[in-house]
């Protein structure tokens, strides 16, 4: 277990919790949290951080990249569609007069 990835709950920072145990540690630790809200990363929910901090922490956000990355190849996936505009509907060429 020592190979595995730890992360600091953001509600308790003397909790060191395997990451893919997070999303139910924070659901859990959130319901006891007594400090100013958390706000929630667009990126991966189980990063929260307070509110001032957000703009800091998308902009460095690990998660962005990956985000961004998929984004990209999904509309590159979408980008043709359509045939070629110089195909007719029934894909044969248009013919020129």
């Amino acid at each position: 277990m020592a190979d595995l990835p730890y992360g600091i709950c953001p509600y308790d920072k003397n909790h060191r919790v395997l990451l893919m145990r997070m999303p139910g540690h924070i659901v859990k630790c959130s319901k006891n949290y007594c400090g100013p809200p958390l706000a929630i990363c667009k990126y991966n929910a189980t990063h929260r951080v307070l509110p001032e901090e957000m703009d800091n922490h998308l902009e460095t956000c690990a998660d962005q990249i990956k985000f961004n990355s998929y984004k990209i190849s999904e509309s590159a996936k979408n980008f043709r569609k359509e045939p070629p505009s110089c195909l007719a509907k029934d894909n044969e060429p248009v013919k020129e007069h």
